[in-house]
C-alpha cells in the first residue's frame, strides 16, 4: 500500500497582528511574507537531584515557545508591517494569528524585538521581523 503525504503546504499562509487583544481581536494582515520560522524555544529543566539519587533527575519546567521570525518584501505602506514597526518602538504586546493553508490557526502573543532591513545590487528591500513569544501558543 502506498502512503500519501498529508503535509501542509505553506503557500497561502497568512499572518495577522493586533494590539487590542479583544474578543474577537481586530487583526491587521501583515502582507508580502516570503518565509517564516516559528517556535524555536524549549521547556526549561528543573534539577530535582538529591543525595539519594542514583543519577541526575529532572522535571520539565514551563514551556518556552521561543521566537518567531517573519521575512517579508518590505512595503512601507503596508498597515501590518507598519504596526509591527510601531510596536517595536513602543514595546507594546502584539496578538498574533497565523492561518495555514489547511485552516490550522495558531494564536500567540509576543513582542517585536527587531526589524532588520536588507538590500543589495539587483535586489529589493527586504525586512525581517523577530518576535519573542510571551505565554502559550494555541493550535486550533
Amino acid at each position: 500500500m502506498t502512503y500519501t503525504s498529508n503535509a501542509i503546504e505553506s503557500q497561502g499562509f497568512k499572518l495577522e497582528a493586533s494590539t487590542d487583544g479583544g474578543s474577537p481581536a481586530s487583526y491587521t494582515e501583515v502582507k508580502e511574507i516570503k518565509n517564516f520560522k516559528a517556535f524555536n524555544g524549549q521547556a526549561s529543566e528543573i534539577d530535582v537531584t538529591h543525595l539519594q539519587s542514583a543519577g541526575k533527575e529532572f522535571r520539565m519546567g514551563l514551556q518556552d515557545w521561543g521566537n518567531c521570525t517573519f521575512d517579508t518584501n518590505y512595503v512601507s505602506s503596508d498597515a501590518g508591517q507598519a504596526l509591527l514597526k510601531t510596536c517595536k518602538g513602543t514595546r507594546q504586546k502584539v496578538y498574533f494569528k497565523m492561518t495555514c493553508s489547511n485552516g490550522l490557526v495558531i494564536t500567540f502573543t509576543g513582542y517585536v524585538l527587531s526589524l532588520n532591513l536588507s538590500g543589495g545590487v539587483d535586489s529589493i528591500l527586504e525586512a525581517s521581523y523577530d518576535v519573542r513569544v510571551s505565554g502559550d501558543a494555541a493550535f486550533a
